[in-house]
């Protein structure tokens, strides 16, 4: 052990004392660099390289705008740390993470990493419970030469020949030269335009990303966090929105409903899937109340799949829209004072106003908020299992659980109720289980292991939602108290990273490109309103087949039962009967009937969200 220990020692001396090593570390900092480049721009592109060189074709002004900020990012390292191991591990590290996140963040939701999601570093521990896949070969590749680059580094001990006095300096100076072209919004896009990048390009990021790169995107990301003030914002414009709709009251002979709504986490139909074969039917209960001549049924179009849930959750509580809301973890995090959502709208009239989750209740700042948009209460994961017996599967609380919990509370309000519900026990992963709890077999020929793995988990997890659905139909029937139950899914499963089971069953090809009925099927999940009452279909055409976005679903709700509607409900109503559905990510043209709607509620986001909340 001394031998090797004295051998290693004059080694590193050589390697010190040698001018070839030495010259050989330094020239090695632009490949360093560049590789540290690659691999975030390879992994930004789901580790195929076919799309990463058609973006190297065809964006050679974003991929200089990379290079550029790469080689700043590492010149201000260097100066700062002085020793060139401690800057290229710095650097080497944060690409490797921002890679990792990045590449998971795309194959579990589709949704890429934004600055933004720094704020969720207090919630690593319940993210890591989400995540699932391989990472391509090429990343191991990429970091071990990075990692062998660092150590090289150390033993070369390589350092910038300059004081302290003179660096830190001069590190601030290249850090303020960078700054100021990007010292306000007009200046950075008057500097991206020259390598025809804009800082609009992080109104979607989906394009944003695939145009500009991970570290031009993530750039433009930083450079947009200020949200901008729609051009005109003021009370008279906003308010000159609402100005052609009064508030209309409650029906006087309609009878006060309790109201249940449960969000049923990544439920959809996955008998839909080509190919597919189940050894019983996975939705007996859904199927039923589908023909039960008090449901109204259809499709809900959000804007998430694989995860996400705050952002339909957001839009079906509250009316607003997360289209005009920057790409954050969460829009509650904005959400600082009282807004008039459908939630206040209940509150407003008598009702008490509860919300459930069986997970931790200060997860996508959820507790911060919910005061907000109306709830009287919030029972996390700690106050549902300290009311009732709380049973877990797969690690979360079980669906049943949460059904017990929620008809607790609702046997036991006296006023009118508004109760919206989460649900957990069907979260991703879905990786395998136990053969024994296995109650539905799966089969389908064209999925690969992994996706058949997702699936037969996942149909697990459908059945015991199914169950709930059964027994609250089935509690709802033996209630006397006017009830109805508003059930949807928050958005479609993740079968394997990168919509592997979708894209291999034939659902969707996410690998040549969306077109609009594939993108339609992507956000779209099944919903249904059932009630002890026969009601009105309210916004929708008939009793099946509906159609609706998630801002408009409480609308119809409101409408069917009787309910008091504000203003900003109408004209949701108005733009319902333009279009029944429409968001950003579903890829529609933005005609001169729909543009007027999207613009009210872009400027009535603003308002409540970020603005004076003019509207209230």
């Amino acid at each position: 052990m001394g031998k090797l220990r004295e051998k290693l020692h004059t080694a590193t001396a050589a390697l010190r004392t040698r001018k070839f090593p030495r010259v050989l570390a330094w020239v090695s900092l632009p490949f360093f660099c560049a590789l540290c480049l690659l691999l975030m721009d390879y992994m930004n592109f789901s580790g195929h390289l076919t799309p990463l060189r058609a973006f190297w074709q065809n964006f050679p002004g974003a991929v200089c705008f990379e290079i550029v900020v790469i080689a700043l990012l590492g010149h201000v390292l260097l100066f700062l740390c002085r020793r060139v191991w401690l800057s290229a591990a710095i650097l080497g590290l944060t690409s490797i993470i921002c890679s990792y996140v990045n590449f998971t963040k795309v194959a579990l939701n589709g949704d890429y990493f934004v600055p933004q999601d720094i704020v969720m570093v207090t919630h690593a521990g319940e993210l890591s419970q989400f995540l699932s896949g391989k990472l391509p070969p090429l990343f191991w590749v990429f970091s071990l030469i990075l990692l062998l680059l660092v150590v090289f580094y150390a033993l070369t001990d390589i350092r910038l020949p300059l004081r302290w006095f003179i660096r830190l300096p001069a590190a601030v100076l290249i850090a303020a030269l960078a700054w100021l072209p990007c010292s306000n919004i007009d200046r950075a896009d008057v500097m991206l335009s020259k390598f025809n990048m804009s800082v609009f390009d992080s109104a979607l990021q989906s394009s944003n990303y695939t145009a500009n790169g991970f570290v031009g995107a993530f750039t433009i990301n930083c450079l947009s966090l200020n949200v901008q003030e729609p051009a005109g914002y003021d009370a008279d414009t906003v308010q000159s929105m609402l100005a052609d709709y009064e508030a209309v009251p409650a029906d006087k002979d309609a009878e006060q409903f309790d109201v249940i709504v449960i969000l049923s986490e990544s439920f959809f139909d996955a008998r839909i899937l080509p190919g597919t074969t189940f050894s019983q039917n996975p939705l007996p209960n859904y199927d039923r109340l589908l023909r039960s001549s008090r449901t109204i049924s259809g499709s809900l179009y959000t804007t998430a799949i694989g995860g996400g849930t705050v952002r339909p959750e957001f839009g079906v509580l509250t009316g607003l829209t997360c289209d005009y809301i920057p790409s954050v973890p969460t829009p509650y995090r904005y959400v600082s004072q009282p807004i008039s959502t459908y939630v206040s709208n209940y509150k407003d009239a008598g009702y008490t106003t509860v919300a459930m989750h069986p997970y931790n209740k200060h997860f996508y700042s959820r507790s911060s908020a919910y005061g907000n948009i109306g709830f009287d209460q919030f029972w996390g994961q700690d106050e549902i299992a300290g009311t009732i017996y709380a049973e877990y599967k797969r690690g979360f609380v079980t669906d049943e659980s949460t059904f017990r919990a929620i008809t607790h509370c609702a046997d036991n309000t006296e006023d009118p109720l508004f109760l919206f519900a989460i649900t957990m026990q069907n979260h991703q992963p879905y990786d395998g289980i136990d053969p024994s709890l296995i109650q539905i077999e799966v089969e389908n020929d064209r999925l690969s292991p992994p996706a058949l793995t997702a699936l037969t988990t996942y149909t697990q997890g459908l059945y015991d939602a199914d169950k709930m659905l059964g027994d609250l139909a089935k509690w709802i029937d033996n209630r006397e108290r006017p009830t109805v139950l508003v059930f949807f899914g928050d958005h479609m499963p993740t079968l394997g990273s990168n919509y592997l089971a979708y894209n291999e069953s034939g659902l969707f090809n996410s690998y040549d490109g969306l077109d609009d009925d594939e993108l339609a099927r992507m956000y779209s999940t099944p919903f249904l309103i059932y009630s002890n009452r026969k009601l009105d279909t309210g916004l929708m055409p008939g009793r099946k087949n509906n159609h609706i976005s998630d801002y408009n679903l409480m609308n119809s709700v409101a409408l069917s039962t009787g309910m008091a509607r504000t203003p900003y409900m109408e004209l949701l109503r108005d733009f319902h009967s333009v279009t029944p559905i429409y968001n950003v990510r579903l890829g529609m043209e933005l005609t001169e009937d729909i543009a007027p709607f999207a613009k009210s509620m872009e400027y009535i986001t603003y308002d409540r969200v970020f603005g004076k909340n003019y509207t209230g």
